[in-house]
């Protein structure tokens, strides 16, 4: 029996099955950039950045425009959102697999098409098996595998570009 912590904290759960599954889902909203000056979600469009009402200027940001004119009447030009990253938004979800019967661990990696993941596994080959009785065997996404879930573009042993 495995016990579950999350950020060194134990979580109480009341299952003693023999194989367990933990997932984690991204439940972060479905965009890429948000704006580092407003926070807000940003879209990329061949226009620039824009806010879901399709406004490239931040309202929080300062204002732009000629210093030297001071004419009240001038409208107020705001300054382009400012486009950042959203940590492991990359990320659609990651699942853990425990099967004592197989003796075997999976940790499952979805990126992309949600109706997939890589999968790397580890497990033990039985003490009565023919050949390496008791020896630990990973098995590990590779760029030849059939059905990928996404492409694999070797970079060095062990190590792969994705997409």
């Amino acid at each position: 029996m495995f016990v579950l912590s999350a950020n060194g904290d134990m979580i109480s759960i009341d299952h003693d099955d023999a194989d367990s599954v933990i997932n984690l889902e991204n439940a972060a909203d479905d965009t890429e950039f948000r704006c580092s000056v407003c926070g807000i979600p940003v879209y990329d469009t061949s226009g620039g950045y824009v806010d879901e009402r399709g406004e490239w200027a931040c309202e929080a940001s300062e204002p732009v425009g000629d210093p030297d004119v001071d004419d009240a009447a001038a409208e107020v030009v705001r300054g382009p959102h400012r486009p950042q990253r959203v940590p492991l938004a990359w990320v659609n979800g990651a699942a853990i697999r425990t099967e004592p019967e197989q003796g075997s661990v999976t940790v499952s990696i979805n990126v992309g098409d949600p109706r997939g993941a890589f999968t790397f596994s580890v497990r033990r080959v039985p003490d009565d098996a023919p050949a390496n009785a008791g020896r630990l065997v990973m098995h590990v996404p590779h760029p030849d595998e059939p059905l990928q879930h996404a492409p694999l573009i070797p970079a060095h042993p062990g190590t792969y570009w994705v997409g």
